[in-house]
């Protein structure tokens, strides 16, 4: 299967992508920077003996998203699956926060998964059957204080993924939202939670992987995950 992932320079995205790898998939991995993406796609090829592209993919240089969707467009006929990991959190009460970080937090977290979703469409639709994951939030379903920005962004993808799944329907591509409550990564180091409670970036990728491979007759439009236990 050809897999590509966004955001695998963070946290959520890089465990995403070893869960893929560790089953035999081929990955085409998207981040912003070439450095890590190089050392990341080089670790992987060495640990787990699958097929790696790499491009650089960054909302604010518009041209490489562009760009990496020509080049993938171009080297693979078919996409199986794309999963819109990327993301990016800002805690501050809203009167505290710049229009930039509000731009940025929309463009990382909402106009990327639709750029890349729209790019990549007639490579998706090309095997009826092709899937698109959106990595939401529980601030997809409720509001938390100081995170207007990033609530604000991760209930639009959440209807984004609703809209775009019944459009698509009709193609055989089908749209996804998973949406976990906090993940341990280094996103959220600043929240004054207990991060025994936290799902893990290992578990989490298993939850992703788990709705990706599933094919029966149920549909599966959206997952919340939460943490067990909130102390």
């Amino acid at each position: 299967m050809n897999i590509v992932i966004s955001g695998v320079t963070g946290g959520i995205g890089f465990a995403i992508a070893k869960k893929f790898a560790l089953n035999g998939d081929n990955l085409i991995l998207l981040g912003r920077s070439i450095s890590k993406l190089k050392k990341i796609s080089k670790s992987i090829k060495r640990d787990y003996k699958v097929g790696v592209q790499y491009y650089c993919c960054d909302v604010d240089d518009i041209e490489t998203v562009s760009s990496a969707i020509e080049s993938i467009v171009n080297s693979a006929s078919s996409i199986d699956l794309l999963i819109n990991s990327t993301g990016f959190f800002h805690i501050a009460p809203i009167i505290d926060t710049k229009n930039s970080v509000y731009d940025n937090c929309m463009d990382v977290n909402v106009r990327l998964p639709y750029l890349l979703s729209i790019g990549l469409f007639d490579c998706l639709k090309n095997e009826k059957g092709g899937k698109v994951i959106n990595i939401g939030s529980s601030s997809s379903y409720v509001g938390f204080k100081n995170t207007v920005a990033y609530c604000t962004s991760k209930h639009a993808i959440l209807g984004f993924s609703r809209a775009l799944n019944d459009e698509w329907k009709e193609y055989g591509v089908t749209v996804h939202c998973i949406s976990p409550g906090t993940v341990d990564t280094n996103m959220v180091n600043s929240l004054q939670q207990d991060k025994d409670t936290y799902i893990s970036v290992n578990e989490f990728a298993e939850l992703v992987y788990d709705v990706s491979k599933y094919n029966g007759n149920m549909l599966i439009n959206e997952v919340q995950a939460n943490r067990r236990f909130i102390k």
